[in-house]
């Protein structure tokens, strides 16, 4: 319909919305790929401006469009109410345990939370899954899933989780492409200047959702640091979306062991930011975000420190501490 339109030209156009919770690659029977005629947008479970029905441009869209931290950011802040506060902060909460799944926000009672993950997951995986006939064994592949899941945050090894599952690296390697196909986990590469050298390295794995990990992992846990991470992340990738030009994301990492969590990269920009789990943020947590913005001068002129906190602080120059809620709130 869409061919037949451009050929007679003329007449009402139609748009046509296609939605699904999978990849075009699963449909096996689909062999017209649409290309240079569809756009694709991924909606993602809700953000925390979601959740808190906050159309604002949140403070990160601000310092990606202007150097720096401005007076009035640092003055906004300090008005805001004690109850706005708490609101937004019970809200982050609930985010950072619960997920961004709508049916997740349509449910009270925490076991009804529960309940509808599991079946969300079990759903997933034996519908999905078998649609794409790619899966031998559903026990291993839970447990690829489980063991991965539990490494959020960590650099990728195939081989590590091959391993410890007694299981081949192409298996390990299959399952993990499922996984990112189904928008489960993510993979984040390394920032490097030699764009050859960032293709070999290791990337991170990220399992955004809070609540579907939850009922992945189930008796296991993954490290406080490394969730929260996870969550900063499913932020940022739900952030970077929106923006008119999408940025591109890395981490960054040197031979020396010097690491910085996030890298935003756009044309000409690069805004390194650090994660830090803890309610307090020291003059030290600055130290890495520092050695690399004077190592990239041209390109960085911020830098920050996500924490979950309450106190927005400079706590190096042109470093700033910035609380989660703040940054991603849109308040």
């Amino acid at each position: 319909m869409v061919d037949k339109q451009k050929r007679t030209g003329g007449g009402k156009k139609n748009t046509f919305i296609l939605t699904g919770s999978s990849q075009l690659i699963f449909l096996k029977n689909i062999k017209e790929t649409l290309a240079g005629r569809a756009s694709l947008l991924h909606l993602y479970p809700f953000s925390l401006a979601e959740v808190l029905a906050i159309n604002n441009p949140s403070l990160l869209t601000k310092l990606w469009l202007r150097p720096g931290l401005e007076k009035g950011d640092k003055v906004f802040f300090d008005t805001l109410s004690a109850e706005r506060s708490r609101t937004v902060i019970h809200s982050r909460n609930e985010h950072q345990n619960w997920g961004g799944y709508p049916p997740v926000w349509q449910r009270t009672d925490p076991v009804e939370k529960i309940n509808w993950l599991k079946e969300f997951k079990r759903t997933y995986v034996e519908r999905d899954l078998s649609d794409v006939g790619q899966v031998a064994s559903i026990d291993n592949f839970v447990m690829v899933q489980k063991l991965l899941c539990a490494r959020t945050g960590q650099l990728l090894s195939l081989s590590e989780v091959a391993r410890d599952l007694s299981l081949a690296v192409n298996t390990v390697k299959r399952h993990l492409n499922l996984l990112t196909l189904t928008f489960q986990c993510y993979l984040v590469p390394p920032y490097h200047k030699n764009i050859g050298k960032r293709l070999i390295k290791s990337p991170k794995i990220y399992f955004p959702d809070a609540g579907l990990n939850r009922v992945i992992l189930g008796e296991m846990t993954t490290d406080s640091g490394a969730a929260y991470e996870s969550w900063v992340f499913s932020e940022l990738i739900k952030w970077k979306q929106l923006q008119r030009v999408e940025p591109e994301l890395f981490f960054y990492r040197t031979s020396g062991g010097m690491e910085i969590d996030f890298l935003l990269a756009g044309e000409g920009l690069i805004l390194p930011i650090e994660v830090k789990a803890s309610e307090k943020v020291a003059y030290a947590d600055g130290r890495n975000l520092e050695s690399f913005m004077s190592e990239n001068k041209k390109h960085t002129s911020l830098g920050l420190v996500v924490y979950r906190g309450r106190a927005l602080t400079e706590i190096r120059k042109n470093i700033w501490a910035v609380p989660d809620w703040f940054l991603f709130g849109g308040i």
